[in-house]
């Protein structure tokens, strides 16, 4: 019974997502297949429908954070932070500075510092590689007061 939830579960989030080529159906498929198994781990059979779930709703929001073109700017930029977008790691200060040369957005940085749970404690060196790079001073003002 709890092995055809699951998979019961992971069909219903294939279908959904599996006709979307885009950030969202990606970031539901695999955090909807990280919350799965962790909530297995955890919590048994109803731990992995409710992980799944709760993955897949995560998963989608952070890749509904970047449309299609800043995807492909960030992917050709840094594949390494494209990665950790799509994963919803946290972001480094290397990150920031690649999503800034990607061309995206401060609010969708701002966003995505949000949806990945990035916290920051700057020292002096680090705001000054973010300055150097173009970072503006509303980015880095919201990372020196996560």
């Amino acid at each position: 019974m709890k092995g055809s939830r699951i998979a019961l579960t992971c069909a219903i989030a294939l279908t959904l997502f599996s006709g979307c080529q885009s950030k969202t159906g990606t970031g539901a498929l695999v955090g909807g297949g990280l919350g799965a198994g962790a909530g297995a781990l955890i919590g048994g059979g109803q731990g992995a429908l409710i992980g799944g779930a709760i993955g897949v709703i995560g998963g989608g929001l952070i890749g509904a954070a970047l449309d299609e073109q800043d995807a492909e700017n960030l992917k050709r930029e840094s594949p390494r932070t494209y990665n950790r977008v799509d994963n919803g790691e946290n972001l480094t200060v290397n990150d920031i500075i690649s999503m800034h040369r990607a061309g995206i957005s401060d609010a969708k940085i701002i966003e995505l510092i949000d949806k990945t749970g990035s916290v920051y404690h700057l020292n002096t060196y680090q705001i000054d590689r973010l300055k150097k790079a173009g970072v503006s001073d509303t980015v880095i003002n919201y990372m020196m007061n996560t």
